[in-house]
């Protein structure tokens, strides 16, 4: 998947390929089709809030569930 990563205010943010765990149980896998950057997300990339880095920036997002979730 390709994600935006945020690895320190200093540094531009980059799009890169990151890999995810399988779901685990109670979990589902969404297919991501858009997500937004908030204000929270300004607020770590200027330096105002410290965050553990790296992090994905973009936790809006919308999409739609695999078919194998919706068993």
């Amino acid at each position: 998947m390709r994600a935006v990563v945020f690895r320190d205010p200093q540094r531009p943010v980059e799009v890169a390929d990151v890999d995810l765990d399988d779901p685990r149980p109670g979990e589902v896998r969404v297919r991501i089709a858009a997500a937004g950057v908030c204000h929270s997300d300004l607020h770590v990339r200027r330096g105002e809030w410290r965050v553990a880095a790296p992090l994905v920036m973009g936790h809006e997002g919308s999409g739609t569930c695999s078919p194998s979730a919706q068993e």
